[in-house]
């Protein structure tokens, strides 16, 4: 008899998590302070990681009307909140990024210019801030307001931290701890234990599963172009399901389902100027070279075009060589940086050929009298629909792509399938032929 008011009490209990989905995800991750984080390494490559940032991720259920995150302004190139609520495709409904999160009395934002003209001749003590997830209150100042009835995945980006000098073990979180999470109900708040290890894969399942819920596979196929040239197109929504980062625009290209044998995709363009940071410098000054800083970020990358969506490699503007201020990447199928590319030639790599590919190219934040951005491109109305599961045909992005290379001009990043002798003899310019 007790057996049965057990499998009752169980059924019971079953019936209630399917009643209340919210309840039955937030049971899924464990209860403490970011559980999952999302990188290139391990489980947590998903969802299109870049190689130079980490996405540290952590659920807010129903149950708790607030979520408060203590921390310390990370040494980095950029930092920021963002809030995606349930929903499918996933929705993002509040985010704050550095320059915008004020300091906790006494303290000062690093990322914020000082108003005087005198800029800081030694680093200072990061200073520290406070930022609410809010369901009781409106979104003001480092309060972020949500709903009160949708589950909620709040996610911290750490992009390019700085070099850290005295080895302190978090270097990935530019060189300080990951913030504190206290969380209210009914008035009374617990401050949540660090996760350890991240990425249980109890965890990373239940986000996935959320995230992918109901699609087994991605549909149709890229097809194989109708041109050697390729075409970046920027996107009208990003896929909400990679948890797109509301800071960045990005423009795409679908190379064609299948690696061209013997063959190399080359990508030429001028680099905006940003600014370099991981020595310690501010955001707001140019990297050498550079007489502005026309955006905070940018990167390329080869991302796999198949559920979970994996990074594969990528490029970012503190790791590319430049030429005049252009620069030139080579992807090709070799294991290794091939040896018949010239040290100036960027290399990333295709990766396994059994995947399609998906190369994204990202803008973060320009500057708003920065004219040829993806951002500027986007307003234009330069755009394409791209939305998983669905995958778009390569020829799909050059109507997009042609109206972007107007508004970008030089900024553009032509793209081309080349045979390898061709690129060896002539260059990036024998491969690339204006049309």
């Amino acid at each position: 008899m007790k057996l049965f008011h057990i499998g009752v009490f169980a059924s019971l209990i079953a019936l209630a998590l399917l009643s209340n989905p919210t309840a039955a995800r937030a049971q899924n991750v464990r209860n403490c302070a970011w559980p999952i984080e999302i990188s290139p390494e391990g489980y947590g490559n998903a969802t299109g990681p870049e190689s130079l940032a980490r996405y540290f991720i952590i659920p807010f259920d129903t149950q708790h009307e607030t979520m408060t995150i203590k921390g310390t302004y990370p040494n980095a190139r950029y930092f920021s909140f963002a809030v995606y609520q349930d929903e499918t495709p996933t929705a993002i409904v509040g985010d704050l990024y550095d320059a915008q999160i004020a300091p906790d009395a006494g303290s000062v934002n690093p990322f914020v210019r000082p108003e005087t003209s005198q800029t800081r001749t030694a680093r200072q003590p990061n200073g520290t801030y406070t930022v609410v997830i809010s369901r009781i209150a409106s979104s003001s100042g480092n309060i972020i307001g949500v709903s009160r009835d949708h589950f909620l995945w709040v996610l911290l980006r750490i992009y390019i931290p700085s070099a850290d000098p005295s080895l302190s073990g978090q270097s990935l979180t530019g060189g300080v701890p990951l913030p504190t999470i206290t969380l209210t109900k009914n008035g009374v708040s617990q401050e949540l234990s660090q996760c350890s290890p991240i990425n249980d894969l109890r965890d990373v399942t239940a986000l996935l599963q959320d995230l992918f819920k109901g699609i087994p596979a991605l549909q149709g196929g890229e097809g194989t172009p109708s041109s050697d040239r390729l075409w970046f197109g920027p996107i009208i929504i990003p896929p909400m399901r990679l948890f797109p980062n509301p800071h960045n625009k990005y423009i795409a290209m679908l190379p064609g389902d299948k690696y061209q044998p013997g063959r190399i995709i080359v990508i030429h363009g001028k680099a905006p100027g940003t600014p370099y940071t991981y020595d310690g410098s501010p955001v707001w000054e140019p990297a050498r070279g550079f007489q502005t800083v026309d955006m905070r970020y940018w990167a390329l990358c080869n991302l796999n075009l198949a559920l979970p969506v994996t990074n594969v490699d990528c490029t970012a503007d503190l790791t590319t060589n430049l030429q005049g201020g252009d620069y030139t990447i080579v992807i090709s199928d070799d294991l290794l940086r091939p040896d018949w590319l010239r040290p100036n030639i960027n290399w990333v790599r295709w990766g396994d050929e059994h995947y399609p590919k998906l190369i994204f190219f990202r803008n973060m934040l320009p500057d708003p009298n920065f004219p040829f951005s993806v951002q500027k491109a986007i307003e234009a109305g330069c755009t394409f629909d791209f939305d998983l599961p669905d995958i778009p045909n390569s020829d799909a992005t050059i109507t997009a792509g042609q109206c972007a290379s107007q508004v970008m001009e030089d900024y553009y990043p032509v793209a081309a399938w080349c045979d390898k002798p061709t690129f060896v003899n002539g260059g990036w310019q024998a491969c690339i032929q204006e049309q």
